[in-house]
C-alpha cells in the first residue's frame, strides 16, 4: 500500500468516473486513468450485503490488486465490487482481475 496514494476527493472520483477507461469483469467493475501518481479507491455499495460483507470484498480487491500492482502502470485506478463478488473464489477474482487491467491496457 505504500507505493498507491487513497483517492479521497469527489472530484477526483468524478473525473476517473466522467473520462477514465471502464471494464467490467465477473465481480468487479475498473475504473482507470492515466496520471503521473499511482492512486488507487476500493469502493463496494450497500448492493453488496452489509457491513461484514462490503468489508470482506474491499479486503478482497486490495489483495488481489497488490498481487499485480508491480506490473500496472501509473495512474488512479477505482476498483467496484459487484454484488457477484461473494460466490468468486478468491483465485478466480484476482484472474479476472488482472484480464481486466490487460484489457484496457495499464498492464506493462
Amino acid at each position: 500500500m505504500k507505493d498507491f496514494l487513497s483517492i479521497n476527493s469527489l472530484e477526483e472520483f468524478a473525473t476517473i468516473y466522467k473520462e477514465g477507461k471502464k471494464w467490467h469483469c465477473e465481480g468487479v467493475i475498473i475504473f482507470y486513468t492515466f496520471s503521473s501518481e499511482k492512486k488507487i479507491a476500493v469502493v463496494a455499495s450497500k448492493k453488496v450485503g452489509k457491513a461484514v460483507m462490503r468489508n470482506r470484498a474491499k479486503r478482497l480487491l486490495r489483495s488481489a490488486f497488490f498481487q499485480v500492482k508491480n506490473q500496472v502502470k501509473n495512474g488512479k485506478y477505482i476498483l467496484v465490487a459487484k454484488t457477484s463478488i461473494a460466490e468468486i473464489p478468491f483465485f478466480k477474482l484476482e484472474k479476472n482481475l488482472k484480464w481486466g487491467l490487460k484489457k484496457i491496457g495499464c498492464i506493462k
